[in-house]
């Protein structure tokens, strides 16, 4: 293993492209040899609709999705930094008016006040089960772009 990273810190010394690849690189083979990525297979099939949805963005219920799905996915299940998390955000609602013509203003305000209180809170993400039972007009439109995404 001592070589391996050599090598990662070494390419990380060149540039970040070089970096992210052997980074990723070694995190692969380190998974496979210690067998610890089997349950990180099933988190990426649990979440893959959730990475689509930032993708893509939505014609409509931004906030709702924000609130209850991207905002907890983003701090309490993939462990981004508020920062971060305001930024992919921020390019949920550009997907949003890009692909949806869903332009209307989120104040950045609200979305750091979000941020806060769910990253205090730890609460995990809303289910596509919770959001069908809590909110079927949103589930809906979830399942639209979900399935626009696949095809």
């Amino acid at each position: 293993m001592g070589s391996e990273w050599l090598k990662v810190v070494d390419e990380c010394s060149r540039n970040v492209e070089a970096c992210r690849r052997a980074v990723k690189e070694f995190m692969d083979k380190m998974c496979v040899e210690s067998g610890a990525c089997r349950r990180a297979k099933k988190w990426d099939r649990e979440y893959e609709w959730v990475e689509r949805l930032i993708e893509s963005g939505v014609p409509d219920g931004r906030s709702r999705l924000i609130l209850y799905v991207i905002s907890r996915y983003l701090l309490n299940v993939r462990g981004f930094s508020p920062e971060e998390a305001e930024a992919i955000i921020d390019s949920f609602i550009e997907a949003s008016c890009r692909n949806h013509g869903n332009c209307g203003k989120i104040y950045k305000s609200w979305i750091r006040h979000v941020v806060r209180r769910v990253k205090e809170g730890g609460w995990k993400p809303w289910s596509l089960e919770r959001l069908k039972r809590e909110d079927p007009e949103l589930y809906s439109i979830v399942l639209k772009v979900v399935g626009e995404a696949e095809s």
